[in-house]
């Protein structure tokens, strides 16, 4: 759940697979693609075959009085030739989806057998006193992992303390494509998966009832209750805590200032314009007290001197993907979140962009986007960088029946995927590159994209969700060529994804032509306003 990254050399030309958005098959976007087309023919020569019929009921004279060049010999060979074309398009396009039906019956039989054998092995380890110790890293599944990959990589760069055995560095360092493997992630997330099981192990419960109450069986424990409990103990040894949070607003187009100068509008913290959103606070203490401090210009509160706030173009409408990915704020651009608005004022339309992870530390910093909020969030907890988004939407002014469209970064997606289910947003699309998988429910009929790398560890990480409505996009990001050295998860860098918007845009696939026209409808064609929101820790 990192932030931003630099750009993999070379082009990303691996092909996009995409599965899930309520379908069991999985191909590649090319054989989506044709398989459209072939039904489309199909459909339109059995609309011809149709009005040829109607035509012929009109009447064609006798059929043994026929001579060459007759109308219903005319009607008849042309019937003949559609009907033709029609079986042969229906034909093949049937064996496309056959063929994908069995890829998806195979990836998912793969996986199945995976999860099995982990959760078998999972119960079996949780049952042997030996691995008493290794338990309590198991409650921390959905980030442990992530966390001592990434320390572990920066010991190989040199950027902290050793926390490896120098043979095991020099190894690592010539073999990069360890941890970005596509086979890798498929193990990690099988692992991921049996760490219910195997504290069920540890506490006695037989494996058929592990079983039933585990990830795959009733949901009653997962990802979500292991980093409860990691959080309960992590909290008892001072780490982890969630604190109140600060947001300002440290850069803005014209509009989105003046918005937020009109009298009326209250200050970061408070509700926003009447009827703006007004979101109860699950978990830690409140926040607007500590906002108070916060001003519509920077940042303030501990005496220091407010930032200046930058003035910014109004934006254009996205296009595309690569125009969503490329408006995700990181680190670098000074802020977490990224607010668009379009349409008018009394019709607004919104698209709210949310970076990922920026600090590591788990004994806690002034930044929220940390592994504090990862965890918490991952607990189905009130995070403070979820909060501070909530106080970023009621500033800019967003009511709670206005159009959103989320999209987000790893941490982000999954605070993204949060304001939708819990209803906190009124979403009308959904947008995520590298997220933690979710069990959490998206509303029927929302449209939803998930794009992922193949080499990438953090989206297993997450919860498995048995029937998802998400259309699931991924590719190889490295196929083909060097996997970099320099970059911690470089398969998971904010940069890696941009660069896969950019081929996803070009994709004839009509699931995501479909997504572009309807997010072209929500934005509409002009230019917007725009605000930048960074957030602080406080207390």
């Amino acid at each position: 759940m990192t932030g931003s990254g630099n750009a993999p050399d070379g082009g990303g030309g691996g092909q996009l697979t995409l599965s899930g958005g309520g379908s069991t098959l999985v191909a590649t976007d090319t054989v989506f693609a044709e398989m459209a087309a072939l039904r489309g023919v199909q459909h339109e020569a059995e609309d011809w075959d149709q009005r040829l019929g109607e035509v012929q009921a009109l009447g064609v004279g006798n059929a043994m009085a026929w001579q060459p060049g007759d109308l219903g010999v005319c009607l008849l060979g042309a019937q003949m030739a559609i009907r033709e074309i029609a079986d042969e398009t229906r034909q093949l396009a049937d064996t496309l989806a056959e063929a994908a039906e069995q890829y998806g019956r195979s990836e998912d039989g793969l996986d199945m057998m995976l999860r099995n054998s982990a959760a078998w092995l999972g119960h079996t380890a949780g049952q042997l006193s030996v691995f008493a110790p290794f338990l309590a890293l198991s409650l921390a599944v959905p980030l442990a992992a992530t966390a001592g990959v990434t320390m572990g990589w920066n010991t190989l760069l040199g950027r902290g303390p050793s926390l490896v055995p120098p043979w095991l560095a020099d190894w690592l360092r010539e073999n990069p494509r360890l941890v970005s493997d596509p086979a890798t992630v498929r193990l990690v997330r099988a692992l991921v998966s049996s760490a219910d099981d195997a504290v069920l192990g540890r506490l006695g419960v037989p494996y058929p009832l592990a079983t039933a109450l585990g990830e795959d069986g009733a949901g009653l424990l997962g990802a979500s209750s292991s980093a409860l409990g990691l959080l309960a103990a992590a909290r008892a040894a001072g780490m982890l805590r969630e604190t109140p949070v600060r947001v300002g607003r440290v850069g803005s187009s014209p509009g989105a200032a003046a918005a937020l100068s009109r009298p009326g509008v209250p200050a970061v913290g408070a509700l926003g314009r009447p009827g703006a959103l007004a979101v109860p606070l699950r978990g830690s203490a409140t926040t607007g007290a500590a906002a108070a401090g916060a001003t519509a210009t920077g940042r303030t509160g501990t005496g220091a001197e407010a930032p200046t706030e930058s003035m910014l173009a109004p934006p254009s409408p996205p296009a595309g993907f690569a125009d969503l990915a490329g408006r995700i704020p990181t680190p670098e651009d000074g802020g977490q979140v990224r607010i668009e608005r379009y349409g008018d004022a009394e019709h607004p339309r919104w698209v709210v962009y949310i970076g990922g992870t920026v600090e590591w530390n788990p004994a806690g910093s002034d930044e929220p986007w940390d592994m504090t909020s990862n965890v918490t969030a991952v607990a189905d907890q009130e995070a403070g960088s979820y909060r501070a988004i909530v106080q970023a939407l009621q500033a800019a002014g967003m009511a709670p029946g206005d159009p959103v469209v989320p999209v987000a970064h790893s941490q982000g997606g999954l605070l993204a995927n949060q304001l939708i289910a819990r209803g906190d947003i009124n979403a009308v699309g959904l947008v995520t590159f590298g997220a933690p998988e979710t069990g959490l429910p998206l509303p029927d009929g929302l449209p939803a994209i998930a794009i992922e790398h193949d080499e990438d560890i953090v989206p297993a990480l997450g919860q498995t969700s048995g029937t998802d409505s998400r259309l699931y996009v991924r590719t190889e990001l490295f196929a083909g060529r060097e996997v970099p050295v320099d970059a911690v998860l470089p398969a998971h860098q904010l940069a890696g994804y941009r660069e896969t918007a950019a081929l996803i845009d070009g994709s004839p696939e009509p699931r995501l032509l479909a997504f572009r026209s309807t997010l072209q409808e929500i934005v509409g064609t002009a230019p917007g306003e725009q605000s930048v929101w960074q957030a602080d820790r406080v207390g």
